[in-house]
């Protein structure tokens, strides 16, 4: 199938783009599918959502909108169309939808503290990750494709764009990362993402969370969105958490003498 949908995070929300020419009920499964596929990384955030690439009307906007509260938990604070009328209509229709009684409140909070004491139970069942051992994959992931590793994970391919990769230590991509990725899942901030050509949908390590530049430029100045990670096209590359931000850098000799997920394993 023809892809005509394509989404972007950007540091204050996500770009939805559309194909001006496919009919409307054909870009529904697509967008279906590209966020379904992310819904674990975006998690529960408060977006901007903005729709570019077409003009839709309200009731295909409110269409775009059901198919990403079914297939995420995200809350869309504001929408930004080429329609000022209509954005401002579905802004006031977000916030109202965001609003809750004190009793959805309550049982949000009492889901959430189940949530987390099931994964403190799961962390106290773990003996720590371990650097020096690491899962291998073997072959590309496409897209809607996941895995997952309690260790380090290798993988022996591309994982591509709407593909997923999780790991308890640092992810080896021997290959091109277009996709997601998320490193030292269990909290271990020294954990680091590499590939060999780094062009990354979103990158997380540990509680950090990097979104890529968009490829193809936005004038986001008017809607307060902006881009937060430099892409270099420059051989092997590595993100990792330096100074509290995820930095994308040379995979070089620098880097290995220096890095301290890989220099304290086994002290």
């Amino acid at each position: 199938m023809e892809q005509h949908v394509t989404i972007k995070g950007v540091r204050s929300g996500i770009v939805l783009k559309l194909d001006k020419d496919a009919p409307f009920d054909d870009l529904l499964p697509q967008i279906a599918e590209r966020f379904e596929s992310a819904a674990s990384f975006f998690g529960t955030s408060k977006i901007v959502l903005k729709i570019d690439g077409r003009n839709v009307d309200e009731g295909e906007s409110g269409k775009i909108l059901d198919v990403i509260k079914e297939k995420t938990k995200l809350r869309i604070n504001a929408v930004l169309t080429e329609d000022k009328e209509l954005q401002d209509k579905l802004n006031e229709a977000a916030g109202k939808e965001n609003e809750l009684s004190e009793a959805e409140k309550d049982k949000k909070i009492d889901a959430l503290e189940e949530e987390n004491a099931k994964l403190r139970e799961k962390l106290a069942g773990l003996t720590g990750v371990d650097g020096r051992y690491a899962e291998i994959h073997v072959g590309s992931l496409r897209s809607g494709m996941s895995y997952e590793a309690e260790q380090s994970l290798i993988i022996l391919g591309d994982v591509k764009n709407g593909a997923t990769v999780t790991a308890g230590g640092s992810i080896f991509v021997i290959g091109t990362l277009t996709g997601i990725a998320g490193a030292g899942v269990y909290g271990d901030k020294t954990a680091f993402v590499m590939a060999l050509n780094m062009d990354p949908l979103q990158i997380r390590i540990a509680d950090s969370l990097a979104i890529s530049e968009d490829q193809d430029p936005v004038d986001f100045s008017k809607t307060g969105l902006s881009n937060s990670v430099r892409h270099v096209d420059n051989g092997p590359e590595v993100a990792e958490i330096t100074d509290g931000h995820i930095i994308i850098k040379p995979y070089d000799r620098e880097f290995l003498e220096n890095c301290a997920f890989l220099n304290d394993k086994g002290d």
